[in-house]
């Protein structure tokens, strides 16, 4: 092993933190606003600390040569994004990202062009960056003996724990909000069906646009609003999907409009 325990936990820690500021400073860029993102509440994207540290581990015997680092990279960079994205979907029924649009993608879970920027990111990382993260690592571990890392531990494990609950009640939500939206259609497409010719019109045009009235009346329909965290989640990751409530995905922009 060619890290401390320790040191793993403060790797992925560090990576986790740098990770969240790349990802707020590129989207806030790219959206004209500030984007929070992350899935956790703190100021950290772990996925970015998993796969950065296994990556370090991984590539360890194979740093001397650009190649196979580049290589080591790719794969261990893809297998760690589809992992992630299925373990999303299926334990928390979320899609965050979606490369459906990409060429040779598989499930829209990766893609060759993301792994491929993978790869060279990977090189960069363990030749130029590590480096100096490590030396300020050792710095700190000479230093706090470990105490860092427990902090760390602490700090995150109960944010995690934190985030299951709001995701879970985020679920319930939506859920909520699919079912209104299902019976809603349903009872706009009973009357449109024995309308009168006059009527049809403006009851297809209600149909057509179910997510505006549906948003408008949520008072009156005693629907849940989102709390600041699932309001931030819908609004930092624009390609999420609630993969068991569709209509909600459609209504969502609506809804956002009026939080």
């Amino acid at each position: 092993m060619p890290f401390t325990i320790s040191e793993i936990i403060v790797l992925f820690f560090t990576y986790s933190v740098v990770g969240w500021l790349w990802e707020t400073f590129y989207c806030s860029i790219k959206d004209h606003h500030f984007a929070y993102r992350g899935f956790l509440f703190g100021p950290y994207c772990p996925v970015y600390g998993f796969a950065v540290t296994t990556i370090l581990i991984a590539t360890y015997r194979v740093q001397h040569s650009r190649i196979l680092l580049f290589l080591v990279g790719i794969i261990v960079a893809t297998v760690f994004e589809y992992v992630a994205s299925l373990f999303l979907e299926k334990v928390f029924h979320m899609k965050l990202w979606d490369y459906s649009h990409l060429w040779g993608n598989l499930q829209g879970r990766v893609a060759p062009q993301i792994s491929f920027f993978w790869g060279i990111g990977v090189v960069l990382l363990v030749r130029f960056i590590q480096p100096f993260i490590q030396r300020v690592i050792n710095w700190e571990e000479a230093h706090t003996h470990g105490i860092l890392a427990l902090l760390v531990v602490l700090v995150m494990g109960t944010d995690t724990v934190l985030t299951i609950f709001s995701v879970r009640h985020f679920h319930t939500t939506t859920q909520q909000w699919e079912q209104c939206a299902v019976a809603y259609r349903e009872k706009l497409k009973q009357r449109l069906a024995t309308a009168l010719p006059e009527e049809q019109p403006a009851l297809a045009q209600r149909l057509a646009n179910w997510h505006t009235d549906l948003v408008k009346w949520r008072a009156e329909l005693r629907l849940r609003r989102l709390n600041w965290n699932e309001r931030r989640l819908v609004k930092s990751f624009p390609k999420l999907k609630v993969l068991d409530a569709k209509h909600f995905n459609e209504l969502k922009k609506d809804l956002m409009k009026r939080e």
